[in-house]
């Protein structure tokens, strides 16, 4: 990961980073970490670059992480994308790109396995993700244009 340098919780994503390279019960919890630790405008020193981790974890799954119990997508690899993507402006366009990815995925494997019954539903998950990010961008504008008033 980049900036660890200057980073909060370095040591944090040193565990997330070798849980990435792990099975995918390891990978699921890196992933929740992620979601759960990424709060866009509010932190006062940057975290580490997270978009490593959550490329390489789903990468390998085609970028459609699926829950083992239903096989349906984990909507926390959306929120992970979404969280990293609106941490910082620059990441916006990562996580665009990355929830398209996902769409891609998602209409893939409709197309090729016929028991595949959740295409509907988790395509609106990833759609939210995307709602979420341009939402969190009109925000973040709405927050910085009143701070300089």
């Amino acid at each position: 990961m980049t900036e660890q340098g200057n980073a909060k919780f370095s040591e944090l994503f040193d565990v997330i980073e070798a849980y990435s390279h792990r099975d995918y019960y390891y990978q699921d919890k890196a992933l929740q970490i992620i979601a759960g630790t990424y709060v866009f405008m509010f932190e006062a020193e940057y975290m580490p670059d997270a978009r490593p981790v959550v490329d390489a974890i789903l990468e390998q799954y085609g970028y459609v992480f699926t829950t083992l119990e239903r096989g349906n997508l984990d909507p926390l690899s959306v929120d992970a994308v979404a969280r990293v993507a609106l941490y910082r402006e620059e990441y916006r366009e990562w996580g665009i790109n990355r929830l398209g990815l996902m769409l891609e995925g998602l209409h893939r494997r409709s197309q090729s396995d016929e028991s595949y019954l959740d295409y509907v539903e988790d395509s609106r998950i990833v759609i939210r993700g995307l709602e979420s990010i341009v939402l969190g961008s009109a925000l973040e504008e709405i927050v910085e244009a009143a701070n300089g008033s």
